[in-house]
C-alpha cells in the first residue's frame, strides 16, 4: 500500500472522553465523534460485520484486504493486516493481496470464490453469473450478503479516510 503523503488530520481528533463507553480510542472513531448522530449506527455496523456475520475470521481478513487494496485505503490497509495474521492468513497470502492475486496457487478453490466475488462486487455494481454462481457453490446466500456488506462499509471507510488523512492504527486519549 502507497503512503499517504500527510499525516496531519484534517478533521481534529474528538477527545476519546466523548466516545461511548467501552469503543478502542481509534482515531477513526475520534473524527467519526464530530457526527454523534451517526457514530451509534457505524458502531453498531461495525460490531454485525465483524462479530456477528457467519464468515470466519480468516475470511474476513481476505475480504477486509483485498478490499483496502483495490479502494486504496491505507488506514484500512494497515489496520488489518495484524487482524488477518491473527485468523491465520499468511505473510505470502497479505504479500499475494497487496499485489491483487487472487487467483494464484496459495489460495484454496473457497478462497478464490470468494475473492473473485468480492472482486466483482468492488468492480461492480453488476457480478456476473459464472463468478455469482461459482461463490454461491461454496457460499450461502447470507455468507454473499455478508460479503457486501463488509465492502460497503469498508467502501465507506475508505472514502471517509484519505481526505480527512486519518494516521493509522493510533490509540490516544
Amino acid at each position: 500500500m502507497a503512503t499517504s503523503s500527510s499525516s496531519t488530520a484534517r478533521i481534529p481528533y474528538r477527545p476519546a472522553t466523548v466516545l461511548p463507553k467501552g469503543i478502542p480510542p481509534l482515531n477513526l472513531f475520534r473524527m467519526w465523534a464530530h457526527s454523534p448522530s451517526t457514530l451509534p449506527h457505524v458502531l453498531s455496523l461495525g460490531t454485525a460485520c465483524f462479530r456477528d456475520t457467519s464468515l470466519s475470521p480468516y475470511q474476513r481478513g481476505l475480504i477486509c484486504l483485498l478490499n483496502a487494496n483495490r479502494v486504496k485505503c491505507e488506514y484500512q490497509w494497515k489496520q488489518h493486516v495484524p487482524v488477518a495474521k491473527a485468523a491465520g492468513v499468511s505473510d505470502a497470502q497479505i504479500a499475494a493481496l497487496a499485489a491483487a492475486d487472487i487467483s494464484g496457487s496459495l489460495w484454496s478453490q473457497e478462497d478464490k470464490a470468494l475473492l473473485r466475488f468480492l472482486d466483482a462486487v468492488i468492480e461492480g455494481p453488476e457480478v456476473s453469473e459464472p463468478v455469482f454462481e461459482r461463490a454461491r457453490g461454496f457460499f450461502s446466500d447470507q455468507v454473499l450478503v455478508e460479503v457486501v456488506t463488509i465492502q460497503v462499509r469498508s467502501f465507506f471507510i475508505a472514502y471517509l479516510s484519505p481526505p480527512r488523512r486519518i494516521s493509522a492504527y493510533r490509540l490516544t486519549r
